[in-house]
């Protein structure tokens, strides 16, 4: 009597990635000509929400050939997951674009304190 072979590890990991891989959602490339007569692309999921919407094209032909380059081009691009990197904000240049406010603005930084009270008896800008 033979028994039946087993399957090696590398099969059965390869065959648990296999059935937890998930199935992208089905996504199309839509091109519109908005109300200025431009010609723009956009990527559509299933469920009809916009994931990207691209810049004005002259003609339907470019932005064909665009939409063609980046469904074409988005296979081989990297992805790195990130938080965008902050830019420094210079606050003394910041502070001199002011003007008058400024001083209200370093007195709160350094400790001051307004009550509510003092807000409703100002007068509301216009």
């Amino acid at each position: 009597m033979a028994t039946a072979p087993k399957k090696s590890r590398a099969a059965r990991q390869l065959a648990r990635r296999a059935a937890d891989a998930t199935v992208p959602a089905p996504l199309e490339f839509v091109i519109f000509e908005d109300n200025g007569g431009a010609y723009h692309w956009k990527v559509r999921a299933d469920d009809g929400a916009t994931l990207a919407v691209s810049h004005a094209f002259a003609s339907y032909d470019d932005a064909k050939q665009a939409a063609w380059h980046v469904r074409e081009g988005a296979a081989s691009a990297g992805f790195e997951a990130r938080a965008a990197e902050a830019v420094p904000v210079d606050l003394t240049a910041r502070r001199d674009a002011l003007g008058d406010n400024s001083d209200a603005e370093r007195w709160l930084d350094e400790g001051g304190s307004f009550s509510s009270e003092a807000v409703t008896k100002w007068p509301k800008p216009r």
